[in-house]
């Protein structure tokens, strides 16, 4: 049997990057490949995705501890459920790595190397590392499956373009994620460079139940906010829609500061122990889900939520999974009147064209392992 060997950003403690990485690599073992996440963890991953009230000077951590004390243990038990996540839901390589030395010295023996989905390309990103473009390879095919740059060309205006497309050539089949980006590794490669779905999407609804509970963590009607950056924008647009349908707003973060704390912690259930198994679940629960995330809308999209996204015509992720897919009229700025806009969204066509693209993603990656 042939091994598939995937790098990507699988341990950060994301939502969407974790359930990508688990779509991904669920999706290669059923075309009946063998196949490994490398265990490549950073020192800068592991201290970006650190509580807040974990890094810093001793001072400011207090502070930060005060603030959030109410929910101290939820964000807590949020870190321990990734990690499970991570160790029983993803088949990782024997050993982790901290470097790109580490790799480079490593004894793999895949036959395939994929640079996975998310924004591995956004040289900008904290977590950002050159291992992501497969340098470490010494034999075997590269593949590139979904790749993201981030919001913008990020590559374009990064100080090493030349070690990039070096490294870029070097890749015998690249699918990027966003057709912008798609059409910029074309021109600097001069290869053809196909657009393909995440592949939180390679996966149908019903594919993500055995990771569901079948009982929602929130009882009753209510809508669900997502902001991976903590938008202050995204919060007014979900509190103005808890106020006009009458219904209780669950924020999944500890908020961040006195201020947030003074203007949101009565208004809003703050739900902090989430990992990406509850995730789903506050996801597929809501009655209406409020978000500037590319993975909410995926989610909210897959479980047919209504979903209300902030500016997200404005960023090229999400503007291109909306453009693909028909509901661009989803992405509202706070002054559109999207509190007059539909709860009731027909997905039908979305469907319909979805079941196509994601037909003509998977012919795409299994042919590419084939070759």
């Amino acid at each position: 049997m042939k091994k598939v060997g995937i790098i990507t950003f699988h341990a950060s403690y994301n939502y969407g990057s974790m359930l990508q990485a688990y779509a991904l690599q669920q999706t290669i073992l059923k075309l009946g490949y063998a196949c490994e996440i490398i265990n490549f963890r950073s020192v800068v991953q592991k201290k970006q995705f650190k509580p807040i009230f974990m890094v810093g000077t001793l001072y400011g951590r207090l502070v930060r501890f005060i603030i959030q004390s109410t929910y101290v243990c939820g964000i807590l038990k949020k870190q321990r459920l990734f990690e499970q996540f991570l160790q029983h839901e993803l088949v990782l390589s024997d050993k982790e790595y901290a470097t790109l030395e580490d790799l480079g010295n490593a004894d793999f023996n895949y036959d395939y190397y994929i640079s996975g989905s998310d924004q591995i390309w956004n040289v900008y990103c904290n977590d950002f590392n050159y291992a992501y473009f497969l340098p470490f390879v010494k034999s075997g095919k590269r593949i590139a499956y979904a790749p993201s740059m981030g919001s913008g060309l990020s590559i374009k205006t990064c100080d090493k373009i030349g070690l990039i497309q070096e490294l870029l050539v070097k890749y015998d089949v690249i699918g990027m994620r966003e057709t912008i980006g798609a059409r910029y590794i074309e021109k600097i490669t001069s290869k053809q460079v196909a657009t393909v779905l995440d592949p939180t999407l390679l996966f149908k609804p019903e594919d993500y139940d055995t990771l569901i509970d079948k009982k929602p963590l929130i009882k009753g009607d209510y809508v669900f906010i997502y902001s991976p950056n903590y938008n202050e924008k995204v919060n007014e647009m979900a509190a103005a829609l808890g106020d006009k349908y009458n219904k209780q707003v669950v924020i999944s973060q500890g908020l961040v500061s006195k201020e947030a704390m003074l203007k949101w912690g009565k208004k809003f259930k703050i739900y902090p122990a989430a990992g990406p198994k509850e995730f789903l679940n506050l996801c597929k629960y809501a009655s209406i889900v409020c978000c500037d995330s590319f993975h909410a809308v995926v989610f909210s999209i897959l479980f047919k939520k209504c979903f209300f996204t902030l500016n997200g015509m404005k960023d090229n992720r999400i503007s291109n999974l909306l453009e693909r897919l028909h509901l661009q009229d989803r992405s509202f700025s706070l002054s559109d009147t999207y509190l007059d806009a539909p709860l009731q969204i027909d997905f039908t066509e979305t469907f319909n064209l979805l079941e196509t693209e994601r037909r003509e993603s998977l012919n795409w990656l299994k042919q590419s392992l084939e070759k």
